[in-house]
């Protein structure tokens, strides 16, 4: 049974001269897609958990560390400019700091500072953060629009919800088709255009048939019920369950790949397959495959917007773990040095020699995600 359960499904022809079909070929084609789109569905699903897990576990530490180190030293900076001379040009530099410093800070828990920042400002934080939100909401929304073809309303979806955000959009997505339906005008259908909406009814009846052929078939065999031994019960509601969940999922490669185990069908049974029961196979897996390719989708969205990523950036598991233990990297390597800006900027000989070397950066026209 261990060595049926691992065979994969697909049709195989007689003889090297014999072609399959048309049907056959889509049939094994379809196959090899809902398997290559299940392995990377489930990476993904495996990634999340641990992504989360090392976030909390190692990356929001540090976060809360250097945000710690940040308040700070935006107080050290605060004390030395009240107590201390400087320059107009080392003043600017100074307010600057301790402003950047704050903002920092504040993103992370630090809510007092933010009178401290509006003094060095000039302006008013939640004024200035409102804006700021207000235009990364737009810049968003406009990616999301280009990337999925959707309208979104304002204000309708959280961006600081990756998840909600994911589910919205596959509302937005399903309701932007349906409306689009809808909107199609009613014209009177043609003799030809009737005969296929009834040819598609009909396929759609043959299809949930078909798969409900062979989940009967499963059930018929493995009733737990009907069962005196009982390791062979154990055994048989075992398999019971994951045909119910595949049937619950119309996995029609899984119900498949379970009567190949049970032995109920063969490879002999799988090559011949009644070309007219094949095309209705073909329906269900199609759209079994669309199914998973948007349930990867939605999941992909929501781990570009954990990381920071724009929605059509190139993900892999690999490159997700490498950008964050890049940014595990750098906050460690940026505690040290505040560390040791601290200790240095107690004297204001040397914190006056630091400033002197210091520039202002130039403004950014982008919006660093991450929040540092």
């Amino acid at each position: 049974m261990t060595s049926q359960n691992t065979r994969i499904i697909r049709i195989a022809g007689k003889t090297p001269q014999i072609r399959l079909s048309p049907t056959q070929k889509k049939f094994n084609a379809l196959l090899k897609k809902i398997g290559t789109q299940k392995k990377r569905l489930v990476a993904w699903q495996t990634v999340l958990p641990q992504y989360r897990q090392e976030i909390a576990g190692e990356l929001y530490p540090l976060q809360k560390e250097f945000a710690g180190q940040q308040a700070e030293m935006a107080a050290v900076l605060d004390k030395a400019f009240l107590t201390h001379k400087f320059t107009r040009n080392q003043q600017e530099k100074i307010s600057h700091l301790i402003c950047t410093l704050c903002q920092a800070a504040i993103a992370h828990g630090h809510e007092d500072l933010k009178l401290l920042y509006n003094r060095y400002s000039g302006g008013n934080f939640d004024a200035e953060t409102e804006e700021e939100n207000q235009m990364m909401q737009e810049m968003i929304k406009s990616m999301l629009e280009q990337e999925f073809g959707i309208a979104l309303d304002d204000g309708e979806f959280d961006l600081s919800n990756p998840q909600a955000t994911a589910e919205r959009l596959a509302e937005k997505v399903q309701e932007q088709q349906e409306q689009a339906e809808a909107a199609r005008p009613k014209r009177k259908k043609t003799t030809k255009q009737l005969a296929a909406a009834v040819r598609e009814q009909e396929e759609e009846a043959h299809a949930s048939k078909s798969i409900q052929a062979v989940y009967r078939q499963l059930v018929s065999a493995l009733h737990p019920d009907r069962e005196q031994d009982i390791q062979e019960r154990e055994r048989k509601t075992e398999l019971m369950q994951k045909v119910t969940v595949a049937y619950g999922n119309k996995d029609l490669l899984q119900l498949l790949e379970l009567q190949m185990a049970v032995e109920q069908i063969n490879q002999i049974n799988i090559n011949n397959i009644a070309e007219d029961r094949l095309k209705h196979y073909n329906k269900v897996l199609q759209s079994q495959l669309q199914e998973l390719e948007d349930e990867t989708m939605m999941l992909e969205v929501q781990l570009r917007g954990m990381a920071g990523l724009s929605p059509h950036a190139p993900l892999t598991p690999e490159h997700l773990f490498g950008l964050l233990h890049e940014d595990i990297g750098t906050l460690e390597m940026e505690i040290q040095r505040i560390r040791h800006d601290l200790h240095l900027f107690q004297n204001v000989k040397l914190l006056k020699q630091w400033i002197n070397q210091y520039r202002i950066p130039q403004p950014d026209p982008f919006f660093d995600l991450h929040g540092w």
